[in-house]
């Protein structure tokens, strides 16, 4: 279930935002540069290969690609069987920037992005059909799940991103995963 929540980045515990309703997700993401939007999306067929999933969901990259405005368009995504799950997870989970713009279409699983922006942190829940952006410079962290088994079209301008991590350890202090995806289905 997509969801947002969004705090004052010194209080990681109650929020002052959250809502379930795309439409206002959209909205509030708007208002900090950030695209956030629903895609209808073919079902995915059990046992389908890479080159299979790219042409199945060419006509949505495709349009992805030209309402971003980027070059090209990757398949990535994780499963349990990650090695060094644990310690990719914990990678992941602390606040960096990437130097370029980019935009992650969900085609299964879930993940949770924290944006970190004008003394506030908004925590997307993103699952099957979601597509965000994420600007260039702006602070964030993803939180992938103890169990991660997600597949999304990331669409960029290189095909290799770099990103600046801060010194920060804010993503600490704001919710993890697992207690915020129990509290969307409570």
């Amino acid at each position: 279930m997509s969801f947002l929540h969004v705090y004052h980045e010194a209080d990681g515990e109650q929020p002052l935002l959250s809502t379930h309703d795309p439409y206002r997700i959209s909205l509030e993401m708007s208002s900090i540069e950030v695209y956030f939007d629903r895609r209808e999306l073919t079902p995915l067929p059990v046992g389908v290969d890479r080159q299979e999933l790219m042409v199945l969901h060419h006509d949505v990259a495709a349009e992805v690609l030209r309402l971003s405005g980027r070059a090209h368009c990757d398949l990535r995504g994780m499963s349990p069987r990650y090695p060094d799950l644990e310690l990719r997870r914990e990678l992941l989970f602390s606040e960096s920037a990437d130097e370029e713009e980019s935009w992650h279409l969900f085609l299964r699983g879930q993940a949770i992005f924290y944006l970190h922006v004008n003394n506030r942190v908004y925590v997307v829940g993103c699952e099957r059909g979601d597509l965000i952006s994420l600007p260039a410079g702006l602070p964030h962290w993803l939180d992938i799940g103890p169990e991660p088994d997600f597949l999304l079209l990331t669409m960029s301008n290189s095909l290799s991103q770099s990103s600046i991590a801060t010194a920060s350890d804010i993503a600490t202090r704001f919710p993890r995963f697992e207690k915020l995806i129990e509290d969307a289905v409570a």
